[in-house]
């Protein structure tokens, strides 16, 4: 640890064995860079085990000693671990002798309940456990009459060391070790250990865990409710100007603050009644946790009523808000603790598109589900939609939203066992953002995220139900924690979370990501915005909430009849969803889930699952060029049928259309100058869901052409011409770009001289 820098530092340091341990201090020294932070005479070299934190032995008298003597006559390309420990001029270097172990003594404060950071004492594996509480008590200075020791062996095993006479051997001590220490006059050192404070504090310090909160940017909206949500819970939030210093553009809230000014007037008669009620309290409030459970968090200043206040306004604030209220009424009461098993993605494994597609996703590839192949698996799919059965697919579900926030029993999280939860303001490096707040929680890991928000709500300003938490990962990605009652024993210490402003999702909602399918655009996938689907919403309920989300955050103004959603599997536009069809029952969804929303140019024709749809593009050979998107929409699996449709549309006569299957994701971009000769032209197959096509599913590209049409005959210069054009258009999209002037075949080379059968018999 360097005595300037406060840092810990490492370096190799390169000595030859003859070097005596002086010579070695010296190099130490400047390889440490210490010449102005500590005297030479300050500093020694003593043998360490990184490992365990370990200081092994200390070399006195023994400087003049060659090194590769002093350390065992090891070779002279050996490794290993040394420290250069460092000292005050008026401090005395402590001998280290074999054989010793070390222990970080930590001193633990009843009445404060707070422990303190270590300190090194070493001690001897056959010493009794009273010689070691003399010892800790000469290095602490606190009397060994009424010590309790307590060694943690591994985590959350915190043994009491009560048997004077046993060694420390055998009660578990190695190299390194971590005990705590009390020592007080309190009569809590006669009651049963698993029974004490000091019990109980030790277990919440061993769970507990430091977390870095960013707390969201205050819109003058937020502001306003942040305000009200204060003043309704007694607490002003030490983190922001007070509620009364609060202003801004109220605009469309007036309904808000005449709805809020009556709920007041109500809610101050019902705090009126609740106190000539008596002081029993609510019923429901766990008397059970102890005082250390529920230390320093700012939900203690909130009483019964004001809790009662919050509920009551959240739900006026939510009246308020159209984009919260279908949301609300949407809400799952169900408070069973199921949970989805993950299934395969069908749709993923029997794409529309050919093997080559999966090349281009950024997964593992994924197990096939119950021994099946893709085909089979898909072509179960559309095989029960044409016999009439229920209509339905499979997706990959990873989680079925979100847990209730209470428990079996009606319990709310907030009053769960494990409360610990201390917090103050934290200034956080450069470059976190002006303005920003942040928050340096100390909270026990076993509370549940449902409670662990309701902690947050005085700082962030709004009910829990209204911010979402996400998790920072070190490569600055977030992911959102969804599940109320899952606790927070994943994170670990110096995570960082990041607060957001909006409802946080229900049990049965699920948080799904829209996209724009603009198949003829050359980025045919536009992130639009984020929506909450809920279980048992029907695919038209879901399009009616998405229109206004349109209108406001996108800019599209739109009617259910204009647009459609369908399946995204990565950047391929899959099964087209239908009006009437239920999420969670014909639907399968899960968390972080994406769809395609797409624009239709005419009426919706999907009406069935029984039915295709595929986008086709005409290539002109004649002119190297490629028309547009058309969709087609057949009414079975049908080669034949898919030939009529494209005469149709095309006015090439149906004997001369010939198809191709697109490659890679869509839109399978290829070069000009390889479709016609590259991509594997009119297949002799009957149906459309064997190979080599696989076209099982919504979404599959298809090229025609008319066999009659010569291909245009390009000068060299015409050629370079088109090459760069194209080589600048696929790249752009991402695609590798290969050409081949002409289509490759074997040829066979015989010897001359060489013996012939044939030739010998003739």
């Amino acid at each position: 640890m360097h005595p300037t820098k406060q840092i810990m530092m490492e370096n190799k340091l390169e000595v030859h064995k003859d070097k005596t341990l002086k010579e070695a201090v010296e190099i130490a020294y400047k390889v440490m860079d210490l010449e102005e932070a500590v005297p030479l005479d300050c500093c020694r070299l003593v043998k360490y085990d990184e490992f365990h934190d370990y200081l092994e032995r200390s070399y006195e008298g023994e400087e003049d000693t060659p090194m590769g003597l002093l350390l065992g006559g090891v070779k002279s390309t050996y490794m290993f671990d040394l420290l250069l420990e460092t000292r005050r001029p008026d401090q005395i270097f402590q001998c280290y002798k074999p054989g010793e172990v070390m222990v970080k003594v930590h001193i633990v404060d009843l009445k404060t309940e707070s422990v303190a950071p270590p300190i090194s004492v070493r001690a001897y594996l056959n010493q009794t456990v009273s010689e070691f509480k003399q010892l800790i008590s000469k290095a602490t200075y606190l009397p060994a009459e009424t010590m309790r020791v307590v060694l943690e062996r591994c985590y959350n095993d915190l043994r009491l060391l009560n048997v004077s006479s046993k060694t420390l051997k055998a009660e578990g001590f190695f190299r390194s070790n971590k005990v705590f220490i009390e020592s007080s006059e309190s009569l809590d050192r006669h009651v049963a250990y698993t029974d004490s404070h000091l019990w109980k504090l030790l277990d919440r310090h061993a769970n507990t865990i430091r977390l870095y909160v960013s707390l969201p940017e205050q819109s003058p909206g937020s502001q306003f409710r942040r305000a009200v949500y204060q003043k309704s819970s007694g607490d002003s939030g030490n983190l922001d100007e007070p509620c009364e210093r609060v202003k801004g553009p109220v605009g469309n809230m007036k309904s808000v603050v005449a709805i809020l000014e009556e709920s007041t007037e109500k809610l101050k008669s019902l705090s009126l009644q609740q106190q000539q009620e008596g002081d029993n309290g609510d019923s429901s409030k766990s008397t059970e946790a102890s005082d250390f459970e529920n230390i320093e968090s700012p939900l203690n200043e909130i009483d019964s009523s004001a809790s009662a206040e919050n509920r009551e306004l959240e739900n006026q604030i939510q009246i308020s808000d159209p984009e919260n209220l279908q949301s609300e009424e949407r809400s799952d009461s169900d408070v069973n603790n199921d949970r989805s098993t993950s299934s395969v993605d069908s749709d993923i494994l029997s794409s529309s598109h050919s093997s080559d597609t999966l090349c281009n996703v950024d997964s593992a590839p994924l197990p096939l589900a119950n021994g099946l192949d893709s085909h089979s698996i898909t072509s179960s799919r559309r095989s029960k939609a044409n016999q009439g059965k229920k209509e339905t697919w499979d997706t990959a579900e990873e989680d079925s939203g979100t847990d209730s926030e209470y428990d079996e029993s009606g319990k709310s999280r907030g009053e769960a066992q494990y409360m610990y939860f201390k917090s103050e303001p934290y200034t956080a490096d450069e470059g976190s953002g002006e303005g920003q707040k942040w928050l340096m929680v100390h909270v026990d890991k076993r509370i549940t995220l449902s409670a662990f928000k309701q902690h947050l709500e005085p700082f962030v300003g709004v009910p829990s139900s209204h911010f979402k938490v996400f998790r920072v990962y070190a490569s600055n990605q977030e992911f959102e924690s969804v599940r109320l009652n899952e606790t927070l024993s994943s994170f670990s210490d110096d995570n960082k979370i990041t607060i957001r402003l909006g409802r946080a999702l229900k049990k049965g909602e699920y948080r799904v990501k829209v996209y724009q399918l603009l198949v003829n655009e050359p980025e045919p996938c536009k992130f639009l915005l984020d929506a909450v689907f809920a279980k048992g919403m029907t695919v038209r309920q879901s399009k009616e909430e998405l229109l206004p989300q349109l209108q406001e955050q996108c800019g599209l103004d739109l009617t259910t009849d204009r647009f459609r959603l369908r399946k995204k599997t990565w950047k391929n536009p899959g099964t087209v969803f239908l009006d009437y069809h239920i999420y969670e029952e014909d639907i399968n969804i899960s968390s972080n889930w994406e769809v395609f929303l797409e624009i239709l140019d005419g009426v919706e024709k999907m009406k069935s699952m029984s039915q295709l749809a595929v986008l086709s593009r005409r290539w002109r050979p004649s002119e190297m060029k490629l028309d547009s998107f058309q969709e087609v929409v057949l009414e079975s699996s049908s080669v034949e049928e898919l030939k009529e449709k494209l005469s149709e549309i095309s006015g090439i006569p149906l004997e001369n259309i010939e198809f191709a299957k697109g490659r890679g994701t869509f839109p399978c971009d290829i070069s000009i100058l390889e479709i016609h000769q590259d991509l594997d032209w009119n297949p002799k197959v009957s149906t459309l869901n064997v190979w080599p096509l696989y076209i099982c599913d919504d979404g599959a590209v298809i090229f025609y052409r008319d066999k009659t049409e010569e291909l245009m005959e390009l000068t060299d210069e015409q050629r370079n011409e088109l090459m760069k054009k194209e080589s600048s258009r696929l790249q752009k999209t991402g695609h590798r770009v290969t050409y081949s002037p002409r289509k490759e075949k074997a040829l066979k080379i015989y010897l001359d001289g060489a013996p012939n059968k044939d030739f010998t018999q003739d």
